[in-house]
């Protein structure tokens, strides 16, 4: 098959198209994949939690799938609390129903969606030690949305230049080959001609 009146230019033309429409594709896929950020977006982060300590017991609290957690421990040898009572209230005086479900470990339903952090006054008694604190948790598990929407809009404004930038190289080399191919058959038309004349 000729191209452009030449086979020689018909071969180039192929190999140059061939070439041009591998880095077309290579840019598609860019822009349509996932940027790297996004990708590590499943990356396992630990709960929200927070730690207060009263004379020689500590109490670690943890927000996660819609509890929340206490840990009574002794803060010499961090075994579990014998026998402690926990009270927990919100900010706005909300009593959390705080259940015992071992020896130094208690747990009460606890919804924070649309939570940034949130503040508990914690009252124990105990052997060890008795007495109340605030305790605050900061929720730093929450998506950084604002973030992400910037790196996926800075990656797909880079994929669109470099798919425009394939596309014009493309049209470009082609319209250099038909130049080309029109140049090579004005001196073939002369020459057959003057062998005419």
């Amino acid at each position: 098959m000729r191209w452009f009146g030449m086979s020689a230019s018909g071969a180039t033309l192929s190999g140059w198209t061939r070439s041009f429409l591998a880095v077309g594709a290579l840019c598609c896929l860019a822009l349509f994949s996932p940027p790297n950020a996004l990708a590590n977006e499943g990356a396992l982060t630990p709960a929200p939690r927070t730690t207060i300590q009263m004379d020689d017991v500590s109490i670690v609290l943890i927000a996660a799938n819609d509890h929340l957690y206490a840990f009574v421990d002794r803060v010499d040898d961090n075994a579990p609390v014998i026998n402690a009572e926990l009270d927990i209230n919100s900010a706005d005086g909300t009593a959390l129903e705080m259940t015992r479900t071992s020896e130094g470990l208690f747990v009460a339903p606890f919804n924070r969606a649309g939570h940034m952090h949130d503040a508990f006054m914690v009252s124990l008694r105990s052997p060890d030690a008795t007495g109340q604190a605030q305790a605050e948790i900061a929720y730093d598990d929450l998506p950084n949305t604002a973030g992400t929407d910037a790196r996926s809009s800075t990656v797909s404004k880079l994929s669109i230049a470099l798919v425009s930038g394939a596309i014009g190289a493309i049209l470009s080399a082609l319209c250099m080959l038909w130049l080309r191919g029109r140049r090579s058959r004005a001196p073939a038309a002369s020459v057959s001609t003057a062998h005419l004349a």
